[in-house]
């Protein structure tokens, strides 16, 4: 026995009534690929998965994605409307950006993705987050945006990028995904009309919603890393959504459990890998 398997941020049903039988088949898929276990993580709130996971025989497990609950805005009223539902503070920092020249457009070269790599590397040094190497993020931002799933913007300030953004096209649904922003940028706000023009924009190419792209599952601890990004956020406006989180299926509980001991070690590693690669 060995692998695992994973669906990431599903399974997607059309109907939810849909859920505890594939809940079961992914569990039967399981025993017959006799791997470790099945991971499954869906954008569905607890009071509706739950019940039918624990039925399915999955165990609450170790979360891949961060996000546990999101920030959604509806894109359907006026533009004018969106920009009067913003937080006071928010209008004030959106219109300060524009005050001090901040520009904003979409990445169209390899030195405008280097840029980007730059300033998230430098986020993920200032918050203590995991990075990758430059070429994966060159080949993965390269091919989400020719495909169009995806529109790279930078904020520059005096022509140098200080602030950028990587939105996804998820159907009717922008996701907030990857942002970043230096020193620079933050004095200049430049994050707030950078956030402000990647929702405009996700209204004018149709989409209806705009996920903020992740929240703290309880917005009342200010110890929580995210605690600060939500603040931020929560000045655009938009209505809170819980997911149920991560469901493990698992065949062996016996292999399960080894797994569950080694990951931390495993991370570990991780992090002090890319500490030494920064």
């Amino acid at each position: 026995m060995t692998g695992f398997g994973y669906v990431p941020r599903g399974p997607i049903v059309e109907d939810r009534s849909q859920l505890a039988r594939t809940f079961q088949e992914i569990g039967e898929l399981a025993n017959k690929r006799k791997v470790i276990f099945i991971k499954v993580d869906p954008e569905i709130e607890p009071e509706v998965a739950q019940q039918p996971l624990r039925r399915a025989g999955f165990h609450r497990g170790p979360d891949v994605q961060p996000i546990l609950a999101t920030l959604e805005l509806d894109l359907q009223p006026d533009e004018d409307v969106l920009f009067k539902g913003l937080e006071k503070d928010t209008r004030w920092s959106v219109r300060q950006a524009e005050k001090k020249a901040v520009k904003v457009r979409a990445a169209s070269s390899d030195d405008d993705l280097r840029a980007f790599f730059d300033l998230y590397s430098a986020t993920g040094r200032r918050a203590r987050f995991i990075t990758r190497p430059w070429d994966y993020y060159r080949r993965m931002w390269s091919e989400v945006t020719s495909a169009g799933l995806g529109t790279i913007r930078l904020a520059e300030l005096d022509g140098q990028a200080v602030a950028g953004a990587l939105c996804w096209r998820c159907g009717e649904r922008e996701v907030y995904q990857t942002a970043a922003t230096n020193d620079a940028g933050r004095a200049a706000h430049a994050a707030y009309a950078l956030l402000w023009h990647c929702i405009i924009e996700a209204r004018r190419t149709a989409a209806r919603r705009f996920d903020f792209g992740g929240i703290p599952a309880d917005v009342t601890r200010k110890d929580d890393p995210m605690y600060g990004p939500y603040l931020f956020k929560r000045g655009f406006g938009g209505t809170e959504r819980r997911f149920v989180g991560a469901y493990d299926a698992v065949p062996r509980m016996v292999f399960y459990r080894s797994y569950r001991t080694l990951q931390p070690a495993y991370l570990a590693a991780l992090r002090l890998l890319d500490r030494f690669r920064s």
